[in-house]
């Protein structure tokens, strides 16, 4: 699974992802919405599973 996150980067700080609250099932699916969508490079299609940390039970 995929999500569409805007990549934010600050000066003198670290990058962090932002999540715009979409998730695709595949990475072909996040890239088609973000050209129908005209959306900036900031925006990124990255993997739910490495950005958001797997809670511990």
């Amino acid at each position: 699974m995929f999500g569409l996150f805007l990549y934010v980067c600050f000066t003198y700080q670290p990058c962090q992802y932002e999540p715009q609250g979409w998730v695709y099932p595949d990475q072909a699916n996040c890239q088609a919405d973000i050209r129908e969508q005209k959306l900036p490079p900031q925006y990124k299609c990255l993997p739910v599973e490495a950005i958001l940390p797997a809670s511990k039970i």
